[in-house]
């Protein structure tokens, strides 16, 4: 595929060998699996498992590049290109101690091993534990250890790093990856001789002594980055950049499973779906654990299609679910109840995640199949849709990008094992603080679980405005923080030490959507200050600024004090001057009527307020102003009119002007004069009344969405609902009012639309019915069946 990604900081087409020389080698996961992160509402639930915490722990620092990892027992084996090493928190050039390519720690307390260093001179590319534990094989592009010839593969002695001279393999070019399983090394990489003998990018030796096997695979057209064994020994699945395995290309190109006795390939069903091979492409890394086989993959240019990762069965090959975010991905490791990857992923929005913009180089899914990916629009990436995906997870760390490579990189390693998850890489800072090239992260009950809300002071202040006497209503953007969804907001007034009012509300880092909670019976004309926190569930405790706010006139009464009680996060009326802007009496978001919306007409309460007509035509069109993420939970509620024969009412959709190329959270009237209510989870999910509403008539329409039931309201009344859904895409973008992309009929609405609100929540019927009541329309609505 040809690309062009500028925010992707991308290197040069001219350093596609460089990046293929860095990719990451097979990761071991040794020991006892991790549980991991920090606080999920059900962590029993296989889409929302409990991470690691994000908190990076005190861990060694390297002055170069790290590119493979490896956790055996205790001890955390660290391989790349690097001269020196020194403790947490010390400065470049400081408190440091000769390493030359290699060392190790201990995983529990982040200390360098002092015995541990042999003098390699050249990168270390793989590394694995020996099958009985008592040696580490390490592969490279290095020729000696010391004074000794080694020829790009080593057995060493895991407390001292002394190389057992017995085991010596002549291997005439760079060994990429590694794997061991009873008597048996395998190598992968770039070689065409071994001992002597033609070996073609895959080889076998043995444990004790490195002689040759006659194992012997032929990878051609590029190099085996990574080798894993299954489980039952049965194969041995090699990924890289190579385009056919004995002479096959499906499977074969990129991927190939390898029967471990004979080398012959064997069949491995997912090669038909992913494709990464060639000098533009390939597969970056294999992780293996009983569940199945995990890897990642690259595309730059032509010759792939997969940049994010997957899961195989071992048995058969066959994906169990693959996530497409754009963005290549280097390294992938898995903990027992998740998957870990390295990279620089820059877009995960069709399986629900973060959209176009901020890179994330540390990132976490879900090891079970959730859902489904979603079609995807961009005309550079293939389009997976309908294969089954993960979860992607609340767990983003910063990393920042270094520049030892030169290629604006950031994480190239990841590792798991026991209680810890392991990041190598290029990157100088970790969460805003210094820390070059490792990185620590433990499970909550061993983390210090100090991560909280990443706003405060100024960058967290709420908007105040008092569109209703005796109210003060408050509205910010959710806050984020990097390992934990629900914060609980705390709001004071005057400075007082107690908080008049909480709520809680769901977010990330990326996801901020509009929290609102209003102040109740204040005198008019006085003025009052607010303050918000945010805390998460580990009580870190963000605090914000202050914002004053004069308090307006006299108290509402009727149809707008019923929607002001259920705190709506906006409040249209619709009763302006025609050409004059919508005033949002329930947040920031005022709308912007176009040519084709006139004010005036009667409207749909008892309190003498007017609506607007939409003439059906393209101009007939009202948009907020300023992008917005879109609430994940929420009511949708208009008051309409209308004899026509389709249109969206009011929904929410990527474009402020014209059709939106994305469009759902939508009430719309369909070409057989239904009311549906949709909103775009894995794919549009939508319900639809059973009865038409095009008869002239004012009718009240709600739909609510909690993530997983999905009910619509027709004058008060629950028409149909539908249950056992997953959560709503994230989206950014305006609410749209008369007219935009339907899903269920012509795009313009023509009629009139009346009191237009917005809740961060799903209503209840009762609060349905209230407001209902509360409007008592001048005309007789038809009663809903």
């Amino acid at each position: 595929m040809a690309k062009s990604r500028p925010l992707l900081r991308r290197l040069p087409l001219a350093a596609a060998a460089t990046v293929a020389a860095l990719l990451v080698a097979g990761t071991l996961a040794s020991g006892q699996a991790a549980s991991a992160d920090s606080a999920p509402k059900n962590a029993a639930n296989p889409a929302t498992p409990t991470t690691v915490s994000a908190d990076s722990l005190p861990t060694p620092q390297i002055d170069g590049l790290v590119t493979t990892q490896a956790i055996i027992g205790a001890t955390i084996y660290a391989g790349g290109e690097f001269t020196s090493a020194r403790p947490t928190g010390a400065a470049p050039g400081t408190k440091t101690v000769k390493r030359w390519n290699l060392l190790s720690y201990n995983v529990v307390t982040g200390v360098l091993n002092t015995s541990f260093a042999p003098q390699l001179n050249g990168q270390v590319k793989a590394i694995v534990a020996a099958p009985d534990g008592k040696s580490v094989y390490v592969a490279g592009a290095f020729t000696k250890i010391g004074s000794t010839a080694y020829s790009h593969i080593a057995k060493l002695n895991p407390t001292t790093g002394a190389p057992t001279t017995t085991f010596r393999p002549t291997v005439n070019y760079t060994v990429s990856s590694l794997a061991a399983r009873g008597t048996t090394v395998y190598l992968g990489g770039t070689f065409t001789t071994v001992n002597g003998k033609t070996r073609i990018g895959a080889a076998a030796v043995s444990t004790t002594n490195g002689g040759l096997t006659t194992w012997a695979p032929r990878a051609l057209g590029g190099s085996v980055n990574a080798l894993v064994v299954a489980p039952d020994g049965s194969k041995v699945v090699a990924g890289g950049t190579f385009t056919s395995m004995n002479g096959q290309t499906n499977p074969g190109y990129g991927i190939a499973a390898l029967d471990t006795a004979t080398g012959k390939s064997l069949p491995w069903a997912m090669n038909s779906t992913v494709r990464d091979a060639g000098p533009n492409s390939g597969i970056t890394s294999l992780t293996a654990d009983s569940t199945g086989l995990y890897g990642s993959g690259y595309v730059y240019g032509n010759g792939g299609n997969v940049e994010g990762s997957f899961r195989a069965d071992w048995k058969t090959g066959r994906l169990t679910w693959l996530e497409d975010c754009h963005g290549d991905t280097y390294a992938t490791a898995v903990t027992a109840n998740a998957e870990y990857v390295a990279g620089h992923a820059h877009f995960c929005g069709n399986i629900g995640g973060f959209p176009e913009g901020t890179i994330h180089h540390g990132i976490a899914f879900s090891k079970a199949a959730t859902g489904r990916i979603a079609t995807n629009l961009s005309p550079s990436y293939q389009n997976f849709a309908g294969q089954p995906s993960p979860t992607l997870l609340n767990w983003f760390p910063d990393f920042n990008d270094g520049t030892y490579t030169g290629l604006d990189q950031s994480t190239w390693s990841v590792a798991a094992g026991g209680k810890y998850v392991v990041y190598g890489g290029e990157f100088t800072e970790v969460n805003g603080v210094p820390q070059q090239g490792l990185a620590r992260f433990a499970i909550p009950s061993l983390a210090p679980n100090k991560v909280g809300p990443v706003d405060s002071g100024d960058a967290f202040v709420p908007t105040a405005s008092s569109p209703q006497d005796g109210r003060v209503t408050l509205t910010w953007p959710a806050n984020g923080d990097r390992d934990n969804t629900t914060l609980v907001y705390k709001i004071y007034r005057d400075e007082q030490p107690t908080p008049i009012g909480q709520v809680s509300a769901d977010s990330s880092i990326w996801n901020r959507p509009q929290v609102t909670w209003t102040d109740t019976g204040l005198v008019p004309g006085e003025s009052h200050s607010y303050r918000l926190t945010a805390t998460d569930p580990f009580g870190n405790r963000a605090v914000g600024g202050l914002v004053t706010a004069t308090v307006g006139g006299s108290a509402p009464t009727g149809y707008s004090a019923s929607v002001y009680a259920q705190h709506p996060s906006h409040f249209w009326r619709f009763d302006q001057p025609t050409g004059a802007v919508v005033t949002d009496l329930g947040g920031p978001a005022d709308q912007q009527p176009q040519a084709g919306v006139t004010a005036g007409d009667d409207g749909s309460s008892a309190d003498g307020t007017a609506s607007s007509t939409f003439d059906g035509s393209s101009a007939g069109t009202s948009s907020t102003a300023t992008a917005a993420s879109a609430p994940s939970v929420l009511s949708v509620e208009a008051w309409f009119r209308t004899t026509g024969t389709g249109g969206s009412i009011v929904g929410f959709g990527s474009a402020k002007e014209g059709l939106s190329a994305s469009a759902d959270r939508r009430l719309s009237v369909g070409a057989d004069g239904r009311l549906s209510f949709g909103v775009y989870t894995k794919a549009k999910i939508g319900v639809t009344s059973p009865v038409a509403v095009n008869d002239g008539a004012w009718h009240q329409a709600v739909g609510t969405f909690d993530g997983k039931t999905m009910q619509l309201y027709v004058d008060g009344q629950l028409v149909v609902s539908r249950t056992n859904l997953t959560a709503a895409a994230a989206a950014t973008g305006f609410w749209r009012v008369g007219g935009d992309t339907s899903w269920t009929s012509s795009p313009m609405f023509t009629g009139s639309i009346d009191d237009v609100s917005i809740y961060p929540v799903a209503l209840t019927p009762a609060q349905v019915q209230a407001q209902f009541e509360a409007a008592r329309p001048t005309a007789a609505a038809t009663p809903a069946p």
